[in-house]
């Protein structure tokens, strides 16, 4: 296998939002001995940096659901933003509707401040309804996520500067039905994609656009083909890199329908499932555990 690409949460992060030192030391092996890895994630591309520092690697990164491209220096090697009329309508909709957004550019993360608000009330509801050690970690994570120095919030999306390239618009809500509301509504749309990556979202980008698409020219640009890449990943927008990657391995604690598509299943991210299939390959031996034991991630 010459080229790895896994993604970010729940996949190559464990609960508490890092990258393992067991998944960290797997992918430097496998650089080591010639084999290319990247990460293809939902994430905008300086969020994955400033992960991917942390734990302590450098490889090339497929940000946005697949909308952009950066080698592992961080020259942008391809990019497909949404067009800016498509975004606005995208946008005004979520606003009408009272969903929280954040629409992803190469000059950061911007969110609407009455979605933000409406996102926060419904957070506390949940944790008031629903107490415990996920509810509680989750809205640790999601508050620690507007403290970063690229996370803007505007009153509309109106004030977005004209210059920035919106990528990706996320949406998300503790409200179910709000959820179920606007992926039927976004999916019946021909001028947008829209891919869930995890419960309680939904992601509009590109038509053109998708993790799969973007693995393919990331092989072509290293003259890799495709039969030699490796996929690994846990949720819907996983699903075209999967399916074009030579090779499809699910997480062990991937949703059931990624399970069900994939070549083959590695354990969870709890259990480093990445460092597992990554070793696996190297050595020549299968990737599926004898025992994969599925926990929420």
């Amino acid at each position: 296998m010459k080229l790895f690409a896994t993604d970010l949460d729940g996949t190559l992060l464990n609960r508490d939002s890092q990258i393992s030192r067991e998944n960290a030391d797997a992918i430097q092996k496998a650089q080591q001995t010639g084999m290319k890895v990247t990460i293809a994630t939902g994430r905008v591309y300086s969020d994955v940096v400033a992960i991917s520092r942390q734990g302590g690697i450098k490889t090339p990164i497929i940000g946005s659901n697949g909308a952009t491209i950066h080698d592992e220096n961080g020259e942008r090697l391809f990019h497909l933003p949404l067009e800016r009329e498509t975004a606005a309508s995208v946008m005004q909709w979520l606003e009408d509707q009272h969903i929280y957004y954040e629409a992803s550019t190469q000059m950061g993360i911007f969110a609407a401040i009455s979605t933000h608000e409406t996102m926060l009330a419904e957070l506390e509801r949940v944790l008031g309804s629903k107490p415990g050690e996920d509810i509680e970690r989750m809205i640790h994570s999601i508050k620690k996520h507007y403290t970063k120095k690229d996370y803007h919030r505007v009153n509309s999306h109106l004030e977005i500067p004209a210059e920035a390239c919106i990528y990706n618009i996320m949406a998300f809500s503790m409200n179910p039905e709000k959820v179920q509301l606007g992926r039927e509504y976004f999916s019946s749309r021909t001028d947008v994609a829209m891919v869930v990556s995890f419960e309680h979202n939904f992601e509009m980008q590109h038509p053109d656009v998708s993790k799969g698409n973007a693995l393919s020219k990331l092989a072509e640009h290293l003259n890799i083909s495709m039969k030699d890449t490796a996929a690994i990943g846990d949720n819907f927008n996983d699903v075209s890199m999967l399916q074009m990657a030579g090779l499809g391995i699910a997480m062990g604690n991937a949703e059931p329908e990624i399970r069900a598509l994939a070549k083959t299943i590695t354990r969870t991210n709890v259990e480093h499932g990445v460092a597992h299939a990554i070793h696996s390959l190297l050595e020549g031996k299968p990737i599926a555990p004898e025992e994969t034991i599925v926990s929420e991630g």
